[in-house]
């Protein structure tokens, strides 16, 4: 059976203090991780009055479907989806598989892009890139590849 003597338990001791030090010293200093860039919205270059109003909505999956879509958006109008302004400013619009709309911001995004969606960094899964805007007309399409697939492009055409 070995035994230690008293100054090999004082040199072993020793060593494993410094090395706990070194260990210690590795993990608190250091270059320090920059931090997380933070992705300011831009302000969107359309206006949440632009989409409040009472609106036919239909949707596609194929471009060559869109003419027959915004015919099909025009009928829905006897029922219609009504985009109201929010008390923050927003426009009141659902969510994808959220039953009851809430408050969403409009967003400007990069290259100009605009985004309707929760508070945040502009082109979250949440979020609908907006498009192809006009006085008549508006749609809207998916950043979340599986709400795109679902829900394809839509159609927002105004109500007389």
């Amino acid at each position: 059976m070995f035994r230690w003597k008293s100054a090999d338990k004082s040199a072993a001791s020793a060593a494993l203090l410094c090395s706990l030090l070194l260990l210690s010293a590795c993990v608190t200093s250091g270059p320090e991780a920059p931090p997380a860039p933070v992705v300011v919205s831009a302000p969107a270059s359309i206006s949440p009055d632009a989409l409040v109003g009472s609106w036919g909505l239909a949707a596609y999956h194929r471009d060559s479907d869109r003419p027959r879509t915004e015919s099909e958006a025009k009928r829905q109008c006897n029922n219609p989806y009504v985009i109201k302004r929010g008390p923050n400013g927003g426009v009141i619009m659902h969510l994808a598989d959220v039953p009851e709309p809430q408050e969403l911001v409009l967003k400007g995004g990069p290259g100009g892009a605009n985004f309707v969606g929760l508070p945040g960094a502009p082109g979250a899964p949440e979020d609908r890139e907006v498009f192809a805007v006009s006085a008549r007309s508006f749609s809207v399409r998916w950043v979340n590849p599986d709400n795109a697939n679902r829900y394809g492009v839509m159609i927002y055409v105004r109500c007389a």
